[in-house]
């Protein structure tokens, strides 16, 4: 079972998302939040906890009180060690070429996709993710 988290400040996006994800991985856990400031420190209590970081998180690039870009930032600089085997993905609808460069200047990101994401996107998401987790063990 993966466990995912979304974090997008737009519900319509999150349920959309959510979907997609439940079709491509039906046994799937997904946990949604409208505000990185609270996916940050809901990722610190796992990491407190003991607890396991999800497998999968797909960030919306702008969002109010902290952007995407500054989530990813503050992630680089606080809690990376911890999520070295989370696939993160930022998402939005953003066309600036600028943005996508920026974004995958993050070594640890997997990729920049364009809202919404469709079945195809998400299935070729969870094929690398799945396909990652089997050479790692």
């Amino acid at each position: 079972m993966n466990n995912y988290l979304l974090v997008d400040d737009d519900q319509v996006f999150l349920f959309l998302h959510e979907n997609m994800i439940k079709i491509a991985d039906p046994s799937a856990t997904i946990r949604t939040m409208q505000s990185s400031v609270k996916a940050i420190a809901y990722l610190e209590d796992l990491i407190q906890s003991g607890l396991k970081m999800p497998d999968c998180i797909l960030v919306d690039l702008n969002m109010p009180e902290m952007n995407g870009f500054e989530f990813l930032e503050y992630c680089n600089q606080h809690i990376a060690g911890s999520m070295s085997l989370t696939h993160i993905y930022m998402v939005t609808s953003s066309l600036y070429e600028s943005d996508r460069e920026k974004a995958l200047s993050f070594s640890f990101l997997k990729g920049f996709r364009e809202k919404p994401l469709n079945r195809e996107i998400v299935s070729e998401m969870l094929e690398r993710m799945l396909k990652e987790k089997a050479q790692q063990q």
